[in-house]
């Protein structure tokens, strides 16, 4: 019984420490939700005008403001299931509505970055949103250049 409950902790260990949360997101730097935050800091070069600017920062404030509201309760929710799976006599029925609870927690909040992302984007015209990916393309190349063509013989 004793080797049946480890190994139903490390299964639970290994699938929890696989799938980020939006808990461990908390403890990371604050970052944008949607993609607000990347389209502002290269506003100039995209031409984002105040208007523009001023719908994305109230789309992006909503937007954490979801999910700061879901945290607290998603942090409860793990640390529920933690103390349901050290107990001896595990109860599946509560583990059971818990991860259920987790997973809806979780898709809210995944639902609010898709959301963002969707607002944001109809914020700005379609050759705005061009050019910023073009500039996301180049940043990830970390600035270089696209490689000449062969020489030819």
């Amino acid at each position: 019984m004793r080797k049946l409950l480890l190994l139903g902790l490390s299964i639970v260990v290994s699938i929890a420490a696989a799938t980020p949360s939006i808990a461990e997101e908390r403890d990371q730097p604050k970052r944008g939700v949607g993609p607000a935050p990347f389209y502002l800091s290269v506003k100039d070069k995209i031409g984002i005008t105040k208007e523009q600017e001023d719908k994305l920062m109230a789309i992006e404030k909503e937007a954490l403001k979801k999910m700061e509201t879901l945290t607290p309760s998603l942090i409860k929710a793990q640390q529920s299931l933690n103390a349901v799976t050290r107990e001896e006599e595990i109860d599946l029925k509560k583990a059971r509505e818990i991860l259920n609870n987790i997973v809806t927690l979780e898709a809210d909040g995944k639902f609010a970055m898709i959301e963002a992302m969707a607002l944001e984007n109809k914020v700005l015209t379609k050759d705005q949103r061009d050019k910023a990916k073009q500039i996301a393309i180049e940043m990830s190349k970390g600035g270089q250049a696209p490689p000449a063509p062969p020489a030819k013989k």
